[in-house]
């Protein structure tokens, strides 16, 4: 019986940092990378398509200049420059409202890292240990989506008010057209009947 307790945690240590350092492959980052475009631009299969090629590149490139050992300012701006360049590959498939959204968003894209999720193994004599973390895991992924949920409510606030203050102006200069017309009106009127 302690054998079999024996291999339970070893198979659960083992799963654990398996999936601790499947997070540093290449592929992976260059997925996690697509995969948040996709949710937060809202991208079609295509985009995604061309998009996560580019990442994919990108991630290799980093990690062959981190075993280059380069110094910080060298490392600092050969990273900037392939930033540049998976920008300018992923604003040629964005359409316009996707790249006013991406805009402000690249700085902070970059300094992002993606989250590991743990999530325990059921072993015998720790169920309700193990059923707590699953929930406060729980409980943090609906506060993460919750937060994103009001950000993306305060963005759409921001554009509509924005677009009822161009409707207004455009509302004003219309009447003010309107105006000037109904004023050249009546002076050609009155040029007539003198």
């Amino acid at each position: 019986m302690s054998r079999i307790k024996a291999l339970v945690v070893l198979l659960v240590v083992f799963g654990f940092f398996g999936a601790a350092f499947a997070k540093n492959f290449p592929g992976d980052r260059a997925g996690w990378k697509a995969d948040y475009l996709y949710k937060k631009l809202k991208l079609t299969n295509e985009q995604y398509m061309k998009i996560y090629p580019a990442y994919l590149s990108y991630e290799n490139k980093v990690d062959d200049l981190k075993t280059k050992k380069l110094d910080k300012k060298g490392l600092a701006a050969e990273m900037t420059k392939l930033q540049a360049g998976v920008n300018a590959e992923v604003e040629k498939v964005l359409t316009k409202d996707q790249a006013a959204k991406w805009t402000p968003m690249k700085d902070k894209f970059y300094k992002m890292t993606p989250k590991k999720k743990v999530k325990t193994e059921k072993v015998e004599g720790d169920k309700k240990d193990e059923k707590k973390d699953v929930k406060k895991e729980e409980k943090k992924d609906k506060k993460d989506v919750k937060k994103e949920e009001k950000k993306d409510k305060k963005e759409v606030k921001k554009e509509e008010k924005k677009d009822k203050k161009e409707v207004k102006k455009e509302e004003k200069k219309d009447v003010k057209k309107e105006e000037k017309k109904d004023v050249k009106k009546e002076e050609k009127k009155d040029e007539k009947k003198k």
